[in-house]
């Protein structure tokens, strides 16, 4: 892991517009960035090295020149990265009851706590999408207990350690990247998770599920991501069980929930932070 590199792009923002870090976020989302970090007037996002091309560079910059003043490239280590988030950024966090933190931080008192240890993998709760999802796994908790879940796109296994903490049966994670399910088994490991497991692959694992196999569907992916599997989260989702789907802004609702309809799903809720937004779903009886 120590001699793995990543491509980091960091953006000065302007106030051009309000929340100018939440739009660039917003707008290289459909690069294959797996990080994100922001403050008032500045953005980070890192990928892994090689997925983020010369061209990929030219583009991002060109999409999101107006809302910043300066953009810069650099590349690090994973040594690098977990030193800068123990010494400058990952704090911990509380989600309603669910309080979030690191090895290195204090113990703590609260009714569900989750240790994730601070890697390339996506989702220490800090970022709006995985924020929604674990504030929605608490609303849904009495459909959580006893459940079997999917958690697609796991990241650092964070909302499927949440889900079994709250009671599921039975998680499942999926993930594409092998060395981002090595951080996510570290993770279950630390929180003690024995009825979780994590898988390398995509949606096209799922050909292995029989239909109806899941109580709830969880998806914090790119929406590109979203509207090509969600007809396969779908299909493996149990009748009046639930989809929830994160990791969109407000202006993709009416495509997701148009997609989302002609696949017999009834929109049950709708959350929001900041530009961000989570979609949640009934999957109605044939």
């Amino acid at each position: 892991m120590s001699s793995l590199s990543y491509t980091e792009l960091h953006a000065i923002t302007n106030n051009i517009a309000p929340e100018s870090e939440e739009i660039v976020i917003a707008l290289i989302s459909e690069f294959p960035f797996n990080t994100f970090e922001n403050e008032s007037g500045w953005v980070k996002a890192y990928a892994q090295n090689g997925s983020i091309t010369e061209k990929n560079k030219k583009e991002i910059e060109a999409i999101i020149r107006p809302y910043c003043d300066e953009i810069s490239w650099a590349e690090i280590t994973t040594k690098n990265w977990n030193e800068e988030w123990e010494k400058n950024y990952f704090q911990p966090i509380d989600i309603n009851k669910i309080h979030v933190r690191a090895p290195f931080h204090p113990e703590s008192n609260s009714e569900i706590v989750i240790t994730i240890e601070p890697k390339m993998s996506f989702g220490t709760g800090h970022h709006h999408t995985t924020r929604l999802m674990l504030e929605v796994l608490q609303d849904f908790e009495d459909r959580v207990l006893g459940s079997n879940i999917l958690d697609m796109g796991t990241g650092s296994g964070i909302l499927a350690i949440a889900a079994e903490k709250l009671g599921a049966n039975k998680v499942l994670g999926i993930e594409i990247d092998d060395w981002v399910v090595d951080n996510a088994n570290e993770n279950i490991q630390l929180n003690n998770c024995t009825n979780t497991k994590i898988e390398l692959g995509t949606a096209e694992n799922l050909a292995l599920s029989s239909n109806n196999t899941f109580d709830i569907t969880l998806a914090n992916i790119h929406r590109e991501v979203l509207i090509a599997d969600l007809a396969e989260y779908s299909r493996v989702t149990k009748e009046n069980g639930l989809i929830f789907l994160s990791g969109i802004i407000g202006s993709d609702k009416t495509t997701i929930d148009s997609l989302a309809q002609k696949l017999n799903l009834q929109p049950i809720c709708t959350k929001q932070s900041a530009e961000w937004m989570l979609l949640g779903y009934l999957k109605k009886e044939s």
